[in-house]
């Protein structure tokens, strides 16, 4: 079967609602992303849990028609792996530089998930003022608040955002 018509059962099969469908794609890929993501510098324990993220996000994508027939199932894939394998690794470099450590795997695994779905504007507040160790004043010159008070305020605001959510998966044991 030709890569395109193996790409077009797959969505079309999606679409009508068939998640068999799934055990597919997660036969066809597993090892090939399990390896590649163990390459990237993610422990092997951790990646059955991203490839299993990755493959839900393909799933609601093609549920959502976000997808055309004609995509290449491969290079999307591997498309969102790398976009989720970035995601992570910014939330691990996060966690690092602020200095909250998690103690087991599974911990540490949900609170940087936790850091990959808060908004693009309270990712980039926390990494400036933790990462880059900007000050108030820098953030609101950055990010275009009035005065360091505002940004003060904005990355405290994000960082509640940041610890309610984590401690809400930390509590439930719910994997993001």
């Amino acid at each position: 079967m030709s890569s395109q018509k193996f790409n077009e059962e797959v969505i079309t099969s999606i679409r009508n609602g068939n998640e068999e469908t799934l055990f597919k794609l997660s036969k066809k890929y597993f090892q090939t992303s399990r390896r590649w993501i163990r390459r990237n510098g993610i422990s092997d324990s951790a990646t059955p849990a991203i490839f299993a993220k990755v493959l839900v996000k393909v799933f609601r994508d093609i549920q959502q028609n976000r997808l055309s027939t004609h995509v290449d199932m491969d290079k999307y894939i591997f498309n969102m792996l790398n976009e989720h394998l970035n995601k992570e690794k910014e939330a691990r470099r996060f966690l690092r530089k602020t200095g909250i450590q998690p103690s087991t795997d599974m911990e540490r695994d949900a609170v940087s998930s936790c850091f990959s779905i808060l908004d693009y504007q309270s990712k980039k507040l926390l990494s400036s003022r933790y990462t880059e160790k900007l000050s108030f004043e820098e953030i609101a010159s950055r990010f275009e608040f009035s005065n360091p008070v505002i940004a003060e305020f904005e990355v405290h605001k994000a960082l509640n955002q940041f610890r309610q959510i984590s401690m809400a998966r930390l509590n439930t044991g719910i994997q993001a």
